[in-house]
């Protein structure tokens, strides 16, 4: 075959071959590399008689002594069953890498190795995987394994995928419909937002922050990826209005009162009834009225973040106010935005990633949208220089050491 690799390819070209194809991923959209500021970004391809069969994205890291290291999230994207098209890519990378003084490049393929549901869980793959592998190893790529932990690579190699049906609703789980009830109960709107809703979003992420004790995004950067995405990006804000909230509650407790000094001593079972309500309703009072002094009238209690690329959609960031935790508002958030990415035409819209055993809060939490299990085939480095790749990779688990001690 004769192929041509194209060292800048056009972005619109790169985004209509890879939104249209079985391995589409937002990560490999020409707009995610903008979105990285603190990475260059450059756009290859390989075309086979004049059309485009392999593109990919890359993103360019700075490392010390002026070398750099390639990273190519969910790509690249092409046929990997065509071997003589894999050992071109691959070696027209190396070289065009060797210009930017790249030690290696790592990318990790939209490439699912296995899928299922949580309640069907198993250790398969599909048959193709150690063939894909084998293909990738000939031209000296280095696996990095079935890895199981989140954090094991860039990104994490199980996510939780909720995909589009005829009856989503009747998907969910029965604690999911249930607190989906609940916001409804407490008055909470749960509406989309853009860049009218970032400083909001910002305030419920920090709030995720300081409850997990790690560091996420800041508001300009969630400003930046919501004016690159245009259209194609959306904030789902849950609002709680504390002061409506606080007059229906102080309605309810007043009538209370009133049919607990009307109710007779010997009505035992309806005086109990009573007394709890009014216990109840007494302490939601007082804890709507210390909230509303210090949030005002209407709190933001949830917020997700979600876009949207070709027929499909992540939900990039989600977080909320642990201080109103029971009023179930996350539960709301997300299924906001995954019938937002439905409506707009996505085949699915992806809850992000959890770890492998499948255990943990988060998977937990994700469960109650009976989400396929998408289990990527994971991490790959491609060494362009052999010598100084072990060094490299030595040096990288050191910092990351050092990072988590810190």
């Amino acid at each position: 075959m004769q192929y041509q690799f194209i060292e800048q390819l056009d972005a619109k070209e790169h985004d209509a071959f890879v939104s249209s194809h079985e391995l589409c991923n937002l990560l490999q959209s020409s707009k995610w590399g903008l979105v990285k500021e603190n990475w260059k970004r450059s756009i290859v391809g390989v075309k086979e008689q004049g059309k485009l069969v392999a593109s990919c994205m890359i993103l360019i890291k700075p490392l010390p002594l002026g070398f750099s290291m390639f990273y190519i999230p969910r790509g690249p994207v092409l046929d990997y069953t065509n071997a003589e098209l894999i050992a071109y890519l691959l070696k027209e990378l190396k070289r065009y890498a060797r210009r930017h003084h790249c030690l290696f490049i790592t990318f990790d393929p939209a490439v699912h190795c296995n899928d299922y549901t949580i309640k069907e869980a198993n250790e398969n793959h599909y048959e193709h995987i150690d063939a894909m592998i084998q293909l990738l190893q000939k031209q000296g790529v280095v696996f990095k394994g079935f890895t199981k932990q989140i954090d094991d690579t860039i990104q994490p190699r199980y996510h939780a995928n909720v995909y589009a049906c005829d009856d989503f609703e009747s998907t969910l789980s029965k604690s999911c419909k249930k607190a989906l009830s609940t916001v409804q109960k407490k008055m909470i709107e749960v509406l989309p937002y853009h860049i009218d809703g970032v400083e909001d979003f910002a305030k419920v992420m920090h709030c995720t922050e300081e409850r997990k004790n790690i560091h996420l995004r800041d508001q300009e950067y969630f400003k930046r990826l919501l004016e690159i995405y245009g259209d194609d990006a959306v904030i789902y804000l849950a609002k709680l209005p504390l002061a409506k909230l606080y007059e229906d509650t102080r309605k309810r407790y007043e009538q209370t009162v009133k049919e607990l000094e009307a109710c007779p001593e010997n009505a035992k079972k309806k005086r109990f009834t009573l007394e709890e309500l009014h216990a109840s309703l007494s302490r939601e009072l007082r804890e709507l009225k210390e909230n509303l002094q210090r949030d005002g009238e209407v709190a933001v209690v949830s917020g997700a973040l979600c876009v949207k690329f070709g027929s499909t959609a992540e939900i990039l960031y989600a977080g909320m106010d642990d201080r109103y935790k029971r009023y179930m508002a996350p539960y709301a958030s997300f299924y906001k935005c995954m019938t937002w990415s439905f409506e707009h035409g996505c085949k699915w819209s992806n809850m992000g990633g959890i770890e492998g055993s499948l255990k943990g809060g988060l998977t937990k939490f994700k469960a109650n949208y009976n989400p396929t299990i998408n289990e990527f085939i994971g991490e790959f480095d491609l060494p362009v220089y052999k010598s100084l790749y072990s060094l490299s990779q030595w040096a990288m688990k050191q910092r990351k050491k050092a990072l988590q001690k810190a």
